[in-house]
C-alpha cells in the first residue's frame, strides 16, 4: 500500500514538470496492483477457560481487586475479590426481619388461642343467659307488667343474635387465624430466602482462577475491560485463562474501509512486539455491523477476525497490539486512477482526461476499488492523464 501511493506521488510530480497547465493530473498507465486496507488490531484467544461469576446468585458485586492483567496465575490462586460490605448490611437486616417474624408468629399464635377462648366463654354465657330469659318470658302475668314482659322477649331475642354471632365466631376462627398465619409464614420465609442468598453470596466472595496460564481481563457488553471499582452480574464474565498456543487476530476496521473485506482474504500481520517480521494469515469472519470499540468513542468499526498461518506460543499472547494488512483485491494489467480523479453527474461517474491543457469530460466504467484506489474498465487509454481536482477547483 505504502509503495503504491510512492508510485502516485510521483506521477503527480511528473504531471507538474511535464505540463504547464495549473491543474494537477495522473497519467493512466497498466498494472497490477493490490488493493489493501491497513488497520489496527489485538491477539486475543480462540480458546480460552472463563473466569465468570457463578450465575445461580442473581445478584450484583462490586469489584474491590482483580488480579494485573497478563500476570502468570496458578489453579486456585485468587483473582478477584468483591466488596462484602454491602452484603453483610443487608444479612444483618435479614436476620432481623426473619426474628421479628417469628416473634409475630408466636404472638399470633398465642393472642389466637386467647381469642378463641373469649369466644367459647361468651358462647357458655349467653347460653345461660337465654335460659333464664325463656323462664322469666314463660312466667304468670298477673306476677308481671305488660312491659316487663315485652322487655324479657327483647332480650332473649338478643341474646339469640349475639350467640349467632359467636356460633360464625367460632366456626370461622380457624380459617381467620390460619390464613394470617399463612400471610406472616410466608413473609418469614422471604427474609429466609434473602437471608440463605447473602450466606451464599458471601461465601464466594473470591473467585479463583480454574487453571494455569495468563489472566485476561473480560471485557463489558461495550467492549470496556473489567477493572477494579465496576460493578459484575451473576454469570458475567470477569476474565479468562488462554489455552497455550491458541490464538487468534481480532482486527478493526473503520466502517468504509472494511466494505469489500471478505472470509478468506489475505492477511499480513506485524505485531508491535517483533516488527522485523511479518505473520500471514487469513480473514476468518467480518462482525454483521459495525460498532464503537469504547462506550466514549463514536467511530464505529467492524470486526475483522483471522486465523494465523504460524503460532509462536512463546511470542504471541494475548492483548499483544498489532497492525494488519488485508488484500481485498488484486487487478492485474488494468487501469486505476485515484479515488479524487472521479466524478459524479448523477449516478454516472466520469474523469477529465487532459488534451493538452484543457480538461475534457469523459465518462468512463468504474471496476473494483478501495479507499484509495479505483479501477477503470473503459473509457481511457495507455498514457492519458486525469485530472485529480475539477476544473472549477483547478482555475481557482
Amino acid at each position: 500500500m505504502i509503495r503504491f501511493l510512492s508510485i502516485i506521488l510521483a506521477l503527480l510530480l511528473t504531471a507538474c514538470s511535464e505540463s504547464s497547465s495549473t491543474i494537477a493530473s495522473v497519467k493512466v498507465s497498466q498494472a497490477s496492483i493490490a488493493f489493501t486496507v491497513q488497520a489496527r488490531g489485538e491477539l486475543v484467544a480462540s480458546e480460552s477457560i472463563p473466569v465468570n461469576v457463578p450465575g445461580n446468585i442473581r445478584m450484583g458485586f462490586h469489584i474491590t481487586w482483580i488480579a494485573p492483567e497478563y500476570s502468570e496465575v496458578k489453579t486456585g490462586d485468587v483473582v478477584v475479590r468483591f466488596d462484602a460490605s454491602q452484603i453483610k448490611s443487608d444479612r444483618e437486616y435479614s436476620l432481623l426481619d426473619v426474628a421479628s417474624k417469628a416473634v409475630e408468629l408466636e404472638n399470633h399464635t398465642r393472642n389466637s388461642a386467647i381469642d378463641l377462648a373469649q369466644i367459647e366463654q361468651e358462647m357458655a354465657r349467653i347460653v345461660s343467659e337465654i335460659e333464664i330469659a325463656e323462664a322469666f318470658v314463660d312466667v304468670d302475668p298477673t306476677f308481671f307488667s305488660r312491659n316487663e314482659i315485652i322487655d324479657a322477649l327483647g332480650d332473649r331475642d338478643y341474646l339469640k343474635v349475639e350467640g349467632a354471632f359467636h356460633d360464625w365466631s367460632a366456626d370461622t376462627h380457624a380459617q381467620r387465624s390460619g390464613a394470617e398465619r399463612q400471610r406472616i409464614a410466608a413473609t418469614r420465609e422471604v427474609g429466609q430466602r434473602n437471608l440463605a442468598k447473602q450466606d451464599s453470596a458471601l461465601s464466594m466472595m473470591e473467585l479463583t482462577s480454574p487453571a494455569d496460564g495468563t489472566f485476561v481481563y473480560g471485557r463489558t457488553n461495550w467492549g470496556n475491560k473489567v477493572d477494579r471499582g465496576q460493578y459484575v452480574f451473576a454469570g458475567s464474565p470477569v476474565g479468562l485463562i488462554p489455552k497455550r498456543g491458541k490464538v487468534k487476530a481480532k482486527i478493526y476496521v473503520p466502517e468504509f474501509d472494511a466494505q469489500s473485506i471478505r472470509s478468506g482474504q489475505s492477511v499480513i500481520l506485524a505485531l508491535d512486539s517483533k516488527t522485523e517480521r511479518d505473520y500471514e494469515a487469513k480473514v476468518l469472519g467480518v462482525s454483521p455491523v459495525a460498532i464503537p470499540r469504547r462506550r466514549d468513542d463514536p467511530q464505529k468499526y467492524f470486526v475483522v477476525e483471522a486465523l494465523l498461518d504460524e503460532i509462536d506460543a512463546d511470542l504471541m499472547r494475548v492483548g499483544s497490539n498489532l497492525t494488519a494488512v488485508i488484500t481485498t483485491d488484486e487487478v492485474s494489467g488494468s487501469f486505476t486512477v485515484p479515488q479524487q480523479s472521479i466524478f459524479y453527474a448523477g449516478s454516472e461517474p466520469h474523469v477529465y482526461r487532459m488534451e493538452g491543457v484543457m480538461p475534457v469530460k469523459t465518462n468512463v466504467t468504474l471496476g473494483r476499488n478501495n479507499a484509495s484506489l479505483v479501477e477503470i474498465t473503459s473509457g481511457l487509454e495507455v498514457n492519458d492523464r486525469v485530472s485529480v481536482v475539477s476544473p472549477e477547483a483547478g482555475a481557482r
